[in-house]
């Protein structure tokens, strides 16, 4: 009996020393867990607070990264709910087992943990086994993907967010109630809240710094183009828009005229833009409504696609406005008032901020008051600045000037893809025969067949009928199954908006072509040719205008002759060359007599065909070292060069009366003739300037001219002038 009690004795201490034991390593591994937590919120605190103006998608990997290595867990990842979907995006990943995670959007399913977290805003540790939330990812082995333990955060604007782990069977967790779960999500909706207060402050200080760049930048403005393309490259590039364009009302006086792009940068290109004013649709109707809004309140207004179904509409149909998630738009003024929209895009729905307005609002002042400036410049300025970008555009035409590279370069980059076999460019001959202006191809074949295959019948049937109706023709799914079916696809390239040659290009297979993403690759690279090749017509046109301006700075226009300037230019070297020559240079100015009475008699048209008769009379019997200019009127400038000696004029002299005195005929029964006076000079006999020879010549024509009835020969030397002088 009293053995049977010691017994019973011992069990019962037993028993409470195990439950004892039990109970402290329960307590030792919560501690633990406690510990792991508390260091791992410390290192997370850390991280936090040095990154509030960093990267948030590496600061959220990094805090991820931290969490996984010091709780040991198989996964965790951080993820946002958008106040407009239904779904929670995952931003950041880390652990040893992130390939599970094959969908970083998890649906919010009414008996999925995400959900039932959200909902509750408590921490929530369910299994993970069945979990509606993941049930796209491969999460079957219970030892590894245990339990699932989810941290609810919401931030101060209403926006909900959790922070999952998933834990393997091994780990011991703090309890689901402790303060450390609610502080981890603190210290996070904090950190959200001080980032985005540093990025605002930084970005008022960029804001600011933008301005006054702005404003130094625009001292050198000159055209109000440059201002434009100046502000949307400070709005693209300093204040982080995702696109920024302007519009410009049509001219009041015109009637039945659409709105005008006036200048665009950004993502969003060009060709959208000027479609979306041009074409009747959704996108033409928002922006006439945006443009006549702006107009009659003057004042800016802003649109979130997700509420604007127009927008949405346009970006839904259109992939150049995918990522766009809000347009605002601020009117330009001038002294008429509106005269123009600036649109700015984001992929940020509150890009919008309150700073960022202000600083729209400074920008368009500055573009206002640039206006104004500009439009009050003088004609000769605006003149002056024509002509250098002329200059430029010809320095431009110098560095993309043929044609021939551009066209094959096109067909390299459409075989390089390797989506097409060949590529080529071709157009119909007189004779229908197709004329190939450029051909690259992948495959090996002779020139002999392959200009049989591009000749072919049917392929040149369709060419022509893409070259009559000016439309792209592609392969039709109906026709995919048929082997007769060229696979083959064809589009029109337009040159200064006429239809100018064909594009061709060549699949192993019709499938590929029919496909809408090549289409669209293609109907986008036949535009790009196209408006590469108008650029370079562009660039051409103005580099012959520019030629024809500097002949013009230095010619007479009527004549051809060189001009007053031209003369200032070339008299100065011609010194030179006669002091480096020991030579005599004759500087002779020619007057016609009796030019007058023509004009009266026949009237200004044959008193200009007279002058031009006489320049190529004097041409004929000029040297090609002799420099000759109409001075103005009917007076001519002949500079003799490399003379030995005063009597070596008298020749030339002779000849150039002949010349001038020979008759004219001016027309079928108009026959003129005049005569001509002239005074002349010697350099450096003469050692006057280049004013001074002239003037000295003029006056020895005002001598010739004065004593027209009773001089010994039609010229008179400013030289024997001065030597008579000396006599009397």
């Amino acid at each position: 009996m009293l053995k049977t009690l010691l017994l019973l004795f011992l069990l019962v201490g037993l028993s409470l020393a195990y439950r004892a034991l039990v109970k402290n390593r329960k307590m030792f591994r919560e501690m633990n867990a406690k510990a792991d937590l508390q260091s791992a919120l410390l290192e997370v605190d850390r991280l936090l607070g040095d990154s509030l103006t960093k990267d948030i998608s590496s600061t959220m990997r990094q805090m991820a990264d931290i969490l996984a290595k010091r709780l040991d867990a198989s996964l965790v990842w951080i993820g946002v709910q958008k106040t407009i979907d239904n779904a929670v995006s995952v931003m950041s990943l880390a652990g040893s087992h992130r390939e599970v995670a094959v969908s970083l959007t998890i649906p919010l399913d009414a008996d999925g943990s995400v959900r039932k977290t959200l909902d509750s805003g408590c921490v929530q540790r369910l299994s993970l086994k069945g979990d509606a939330s993941y049930k796209h990812w491969p999460i079957a082995d219970d030892a590894t993907f245990h339990v699932s333990l989810s941290v609810p955060y919401r931030s101060l604007d209403g926006e909900k967010g959790v922070i999952v782990f998933f834990l393997p069977k091994s780990i011991n967790t703090v309890s689901l109630s402790h303060t450390l779960w609610t502080r981890l999500a603190d210290d996070f909706v904090v950190f959200l809240e001080r980032r985005k207060n540093a990025v605002s402050v930084s970005r008022i200080s960029g804001y600011q710094l933008a301005i006054v760049d702005f404003l130094k930048d625009i001292l050198e403005v000159r055209e109000l183009s440059a201002a434009y393309n100046l502000a949307l490259s400070v709005l693209t590039t300093r204040a982080d828009a995702l696109s920024a364009w302007i519009v410009a009302y049509p001219d009041k006086k015109q009637t039945n005229t659409s709105n005008l792009l006036v200048a665009s940068r950004g993502q969003i290109p060009e060709a959208l833009l000027r479609m979306g004013l041009e074409n009747d649709g959704v996108s033409r109707r928002w922006l006439d409504t945006v443009m006549e809004r702006v107009r009659e309140k003057e004042r800016p207004c802003v649109d979130e696609l997700r509420l604007n179904s127009a927008l949405q509409t346009w970006k839904n149909t259109e992939p150049g406005m995918k990522n766009i998630a809000v347009i605002g738009a601020w009117p330009l003024w001038d002294d008429s008032g509106v005269h123009a929209v600036l649109f700015v895009s984001s992929t940020d729905p509150e890009y919008f901020s309150n700073n960022l307005q202000i600083f729209l609002h400074q920008l368009t002042e500055i573009l206002h008051v640039a206006d104004q400036q500009i439009s009050n410049k003088a004609e000769i300025l605006r003149r002056n600045l024509l002509y250098q970008a002329l200059l430029d555009e010809a320095d431009a035409v110098l560095k993309m000037n043929a044609e021939q590279p551009l066209l094959e370069e096109i067909c390299r980059r459409l075989v390089g893809s390797t989506l097409f076999e060949s590529a080529w460019l071709t157009r119909p001959a007189e004779n229908l025969s197709l004329e190939t202006l450029a051909f690259v191809s992948s495959v090996t074949e002779d020139a002999n067949s392959l200009m049989e295959q591009i000749t072919a019948d049917l392929l040149r049937d369709r060419v022509l009928h893409v070259w009559k109706t000016g439309q792209a023709l592609f392969p039709s799914e109906a026709g995919s199954a048929n082997s007769a079916e060229l696979p083959v696809a064809l589009l029109p390239i337009i040159r200064n908006a006429k239809l100018w040659s064909v594009l061709v290009v060549r699949c192993c297979l019709v499938e590929h072509l029919i496909s809408a993403d090549v289409n669209e690759l293609l109907h986008r690279v036949a535009s790009l040719l196209g408006r590469g090749l108008d650029e370079m017509d562009l660039k051409k046109q103005l580099a012959d205008e520019q030629n024809r301006q500097s002949w013009l700075a230095n010619h007479d226009a009527l004549t051809g002759l060189n001009n007053r300037r031209g003369l200032d230019t070339y008299f100065t070297h011609a010194m030179l060359r006669a002091q480096r020559n020991n030579t005599l240079l004759a500087i002779l100015i020619i007057d016609l007599d009796d030019f007058k009475p023509i004009n009266d008699s026949y009237g200004h048209e044959a008193g200009d065909r007279l002058l031009i008769k006489v320049s190529e009379a004097l041409k004929s019997v000029t040297r090609s070292t002799d420099f000759l200019v109409r001075l103005g009127g009917d007076e001519f400038v002949i500079l003799l060069e490399g003379l030995h000696k005063a009597d070596d004029l008298l020749p030339v002299m002779d000849n150039i009366y002949k010349a001038v005195v020979t008759p004219f005929v001016l027309e079928a029964e108009i026959k003129v003739s005049v005569g001509c006076s002239a005074g002349l000079t010697l350099y450096p006999e003469d050692a006057a300037t280049p004013d001074g020879l002239l003037r000295h010549a003029d006056e020895a024509l005002y001598v010739a001219k004065r004593n027209k009835q009773s001089r010994p020969r039609y010229w008179v030397s400013y030289l024997d002038i001065l030597a008579a002088e000396k006599k009397a």
